[in-house]
């Protein structure tokens, strides 16, 4: 077997580990590898591939037949400390200098997963038995107990970093609605009923001695499992592995007298206990679950059936394309029934499958349905099924794209997603597979699948509709929002806690809170410094970053430097130049993506909020076609489907320029003529009619009530809206409050005078089409594109002069006068539907992504959010919030601080202004050791951003065109880090960061519920602070609505301009 890393060799056994098994991914550059240790049991799963990036996912079978939450509550404990480094924060202190944002973890249903990335393998190698010690060996204090999982502090309440999580989770719709599935789906011998996070009233009775026992239990090395993948060479793996972490197992199970391999009373986590009895749905079920929610005039709906085995990989394939066949875009059987219509019945079909032991568990969500259709809106869906299956049957023409869409996309993710797709397998297997690995190459034969998918025919696929769905028995759970619960549970709380500080008296109140800080004395004692400063740091010198070569094609007064070389040649050769630029960034790809950038900084004001409809109906309005075409709505859908990978519009260029909007498509390289075609198509042909304009506006609608019940949008919403000027801004325009407005109105229009809006739409067209704010991207494989430039003369817009370009408008130029100057304000904004608060700040910061004080800066940051670092120990160590960090937006000239699941943000807040104060004075200890970590963390953040080819060459033209500072900008950045010092971070945050806790320099807005908002209120006043109250607004569902939606792709990309360091599951 060739090995797919030139120059190493082929897998084999290696020292102690037998390998299972070996073989290529037939449609990707990629050797999967498994072995077992033949002396503890260890597994090792391997994905070989070149990348920058390796990524490590440490898997243990988690099973657990109650809802005290011990899997992830154990998940917590896990990273304070094992007997190899028994101190907090070692780990992820660590797990920076070896070129790592440090370490996470989720717990799902049945399994935990500890994740750790690093630039490079060095590093990865390091860390894997300091990892492995501290999952298989961990310190499980009581103190740590204390802080991180459960306390009562002095004023009587409950806390702690895992309980404030679960509080803010437990009575979400999600979370009501998904446990009350478990619990009705499954049976009383089946572990999948747990609440594996842990229900409230289960944690404020469990002990760490239970934890201790589930531990000693599940975290076995034969129940643990290394999935790794990236560029590893294999003899250093495995003489870590051979000669570190299996005798660290060996020798620790010795002094424990602990058993190596499988006990015999050991019985497979799910597989071999009584989770394994067979069971079935034997009747449909309908249970309603309530949900906190002030705005009744929407809810939800979750179906779940069983499905086929985990291992019947074809089943489960044919059974993810009918999903798909069902509900991707506007012409699938779902949206054009329920959704496509003016009065919408919900706005999403989603179709979900999660492994499981006997029959994987298919669930089905209805999302945004009003009021008048929850209770028969499953019923509905149920007899649609039933008439595709009798009546309707299966259009053939529309599976065949599925399919051949579904393949382009799985070889997309092979190039865009490696990491989760092998993840996912190898998880999968390693929890019900067989042993040796026989089931685990089938998982990868997808192309097989595919083609045997392909030659079903119609009665194949309306037969697996009718087994699997039409006439199969399932659970029904409809989530009715209630706005009487939120002041019963409010009650009720409050009576438990003022029941308890009476039992308890002023005296046991004092003792709790002594426990509590004797606990944080504890968990806080230091490591020796030599512990930290000994570990090796990783050199950026040795990262071997995606090679991308760039080539421009200028327009008049533009002056972009690109490489010189192959690749500007091949467009040099291209005799046409063209009237616009366009630059070229060449990877080696499958695909091709082609972007148009258009700058919206100068639309007049009344046309800036039309681009939310814009964005939402470019993909699914029929169009004129420069030939002459004319397409429908549902022609244009489905040809685009037949072409693409991907179509997006949204504000930003990989998280900045917020005042660009991008429409991209994204398509096999063979085929960008064809999206060039396209793409002037749908910017100048498309038809804004009333009825298809009506159907999106209801959509958008719709779905608002459920956007609104998110706090931390909330906060960053209100936040957003005194930084920056709606006015000035088309994406402000377009942002949740702003739309709460202008959508409803639009509705109203599109009713009395829709020719009016249909105008503004004309309208927003033509100033979108100036040639003067145009720039083009092109992405991909440029050397196998014949006629990358005259291809784009031929088919792209119809300009024929060349124009200048306008300069790149910055979302500095939108600010409000408050965001240019920070001052005093602070939003507090009460909701029903949330436990704790999220909170939003804003202060100046340095402008230009070329400022000289950025470097520094942006390593303040990082040492300031590194985990385990300053802010971490401050707040979340304390149980002041789930998450805090600050934030760097180089583009606005401001700097950002944000809380994130907090009992009260305000206390967040406070804290991070002490140790902000403390660092600048000297107080607070700036540790040399975490300043290092966090330039080896800003390593692999850099590093991360260019992972994959396309993010590289994204990353390319992000930097040397729209940036202008080089598209080799961040390597040059790391070659800064090691010059900067001590006194120019402190400096920094003294600049910076400081001022944002002082009220005469900064300025924000705090989602709290309702019950906590006097008191959040009140202590921002007490910081000086002038405090405005504001509502979200009810929408009034419509008493006639028929009421879902094209599930066409748009929307802002998973990124953002302000620079960090750092689902169901519950995660660290």
């Amino acid at each position: 077997m060739v090995s797919t890393n030139p120059g190493l060799p082929a897998p084999s056994d290696q020292g102690n580990f037998k390998l299972l098994q070996s073989f290529p991914i037939k449609y990707a550059p990629i050797t999967v590898s498994k072995w077992r240790s033949e002396k503890t049991g260890l597994t090792v799963v391997l994905g070989s591939h070149q990348a920058p990036i390796t990524n490590g996912y440490f898997a243990v079978a988690s099973e657990i037949f109650d809802d005290t939450g011990r899997p992830h509550t154990l998940e917590h404990l896990i990273f304070l400390g094992s007997k190899a480094y028994p101190y907090k924060g070692v780990l992820d202190q660590l797990a920076n200098r070896a070129g790592s944002n440090g370490t996470n973890a989720w717990t799902a249903n049945d399994h935990t997963a500890y994740t750790i990335a690093t630039a490079g393998s060095e590093g990865f190698l390091k860390m894997l038995p300091v990892y492995v010690d501290h999952i298989l060996h961990p310190t499980i204090t009581d103190a740590g107990f204390v802080t991180e999982v459960y306390h009562i502090n002095g004023a009587g309440e409950d806390a702690g970093v895992v309980y404030s999580e679960m509080q803010a989770r437990e009575n979400t719709a999600g979370d009501l609605m998904a446990l009350q599935a478990q619990r009705t789906v499954y049976p009383s011998t089946s572990a999948y009923r747990s609440e594996t996070g842990g229900l409230m009233h289960k944690l404020r009775v469990l002990t760490a001695q239970q934890i201790r026992e589930y531990h000693a239990k599940y975290y076995q090395p034969y129940n643990l499992c290394l999935v790794i993948d990236g560029s590893v060479p294999i003899p250093e793996l495995f003489d870590i592995l051979n000669n570190q972490v299996d005798p660290m197992i060996l020798e620790q199970q010795k002094a424990s007298s602990a058993q190596s391999i499988l006990p015999p009373d050991w019985k497979r986590p799910f597989v071999e206990t009584a989770t394994a009895q067979p069971f079935s749905i034997t009747e449909t079920i309908t249970k309603v679950v309530e949900f906190m929610e002030e705005d009744e005039s929407v809810g939800e709906v979750a179906i779940t059936y069983l499905g086929a085995a985990p291992a019947d990989y074809r089943t489960n394939t044919a059974l993810s394309i009918l999903g798909t066949y069902l509900t991707h875009s506007a012409t699938s059987p779902l949206s054009k029934e329920f959704i496509e219509i003016p009065k919408p019945y919900c706005t999403s079909f989603s179709f979900y499958s999660s492994d499981r032991v006997n029959k994987n568990e298919l669930q089905v969500d209805i999302s945004d349905i009003p009021a008048k259709h929850l209770e028969v809106m499953a019923d509905l869906f149920k007899e649609s099924l039933k008439k595709i299956v009798q009546k309707e049957g299966i259009d053939m023409d529309r599976m065949g794209r599925v399919l051949r869409r579904d393949k382009r996309k799985l070889l997309d993710y092979m190039e865009s997603r490696v990491t989760d797709v092998l993840a996912d397998a190898v998880i999968g297997d390693f929890l019900y597979g067989e042993k040796d690995g026989a089931d685990l190459a089938p998982a990868f034969n997808d192309l097989e699948d595919y083609a045997a998918l392909e030659a079903r025919k119609e009665e194949d696929w309306i037969s697996l509709l009718d087994k699997y769905y039409a006439s199969a028995p399932s659970v029904t759970i409809i989530g009715k929002p209630s706005a009487a619960l939120s002041a019963k549970i409010e009650k009720e709380e409050n009576d438990r806690i003022a029941q308890r500080k009476s039992e308890l008296g002023e005296e046991k109140l004092k003792e709790l809170e002594k426990k509590l800080e004797d606990a944080k004395a504890e968990s806080n004692i230091p490591p020796p410094k030599e512990m930290i400063s000994d570990f090796p740091i990783t050199d950026p010198a040795g990262l071997t970053w995606v090679p991308v070569e760039t080539a421009i094609n200028n327009v008049a007064g533009e002056k972009v430097r690109s490489d010189h070389g192959e690749v500007q040649r091949h467009i040099d050769g291209d005799a046409v130049e063209l009237p616009y630029q366009v630059h070229f960034s060449h990877v080696k790809s499958n695909f091709v993506v082609v972007n148009a950038l258009f700058d919206t900084i100068n639309l007049p004001m009344h046309l800036r909020p039309y681009l939310t409809i814009f964005q939402n109906a470019l993909f699914s309005l029929g169009i004129k076609r420069a030939d002459g075409t004319e397409l429908s709505h549902e022609e244009v859908v489905n040809q685009l489907n037949d072409l693409t990978v991907s179509q997006q519009t949204h504000f930003e260029f990989k998280g900045s320029f917020a005042e660009v909007l991008c429409v991209s498509l994204k398509v096999q390289k063979t085929q960008y003529g064809e999206a060039v075609e396209w793409l002037r198509d749908l910017m100048t042909g498309a038809v804004f009619s009333k009825e298809r304009l009506a159907v999106i506006v209801a959509k958008l609608m719709q779905e608002l009530p459920t956007e609104k019940r998110d706090g931390n949008t909330v906060a960053v919403t209100w936040a957003n809206q005194l930084a920056y000027d709606s006015n000035k801004s088309s994406s402000q325009s377009c942002d949740l409050l702003n739309r709460l407005e202008f959508i409803p109105a639009a509705a109203d229009m599109l009713e009395k005078e829709p020719e009016t809006l249909i105008m503004h739409m004309e309208d927003l067209r033509a100033y979108l089409l100036e040639p003067s704010t145009l720039r083009v991207s092109v992405i991909g494989d440029i050397m196998s594109l014949e006629k990358p430039r005259s291809t784009l003369a031929k088919s792209f817009l119809p300009i024929k002069d060349a124009t200048p370009l306008a300069p790149l408008s910055t979302s500095r130029e939108t600010l409000s006068a408050l965001g240019l100057s920070p001052s005093k304000k602070c939003i507090v904004v009460p909701m029903p539907a949330i436990e704790g608060s999220y909170s939003t700040h804003f202060g100046k910061g340095p402008a230009g992504y070329d400022h000289p004080d950025l470097p520094a800066l942006r390593l303040a940051a990082a040492v300031l959010n590194a985990l385990e670092s300053y802010l971490w120990k401050s707040i979340r160590g304390s149980g002041l919030a789930y998450g805090a960090h600050v934030i760097v937006y180089p583009e606005a000239g401001l700097v950002g601080f944000n809380v994130y699941r907090s009992p009260n943000a305000m206390l967040a807040f406070e804290a991070a202004g002490k140790i902000m104060r403390g660092l600048v004075d000297g107080s607070t200890e700036m540790d040399q050791d975490i300043v290092d970590g966090a330039r080896s963390a800003m390593t692999y953040g850099l590093a991360r951003k260019s992972e994959t080819v396309l993010e590289a060459a994204g990353t390319a033209y992000l930097n040397e065109v729209l940036k202008g500072v080089g598209k080799d900008h961040d390597q040059e950045m790391l070659k800064k880090l090691p010059s900067i010092t001590i006194q120019q971070v402190r400096d920094a945050i003294a600049k910076y960061f400081s001022p944002l806790f002082n009220s005469d320099t900064a300025m924000g807005a705090v989602a709290v519920s309702t019950s906590k908002a006097t008191e959040v209120e009140e202590g921002f006043k007490k910081l000086g602070f002038e405090t405005e109250r504001k509502e979200m607004p009810i929408l009034k569902g419509d008493d006639e609505s028929e009421m879902g939606s094209e599930d066409e792709e748009m929307g802002s990309e998973n990124e953002s301009d302000g620079e960090i360091a750092s689902g169901s599951d519950t995660g660290r």
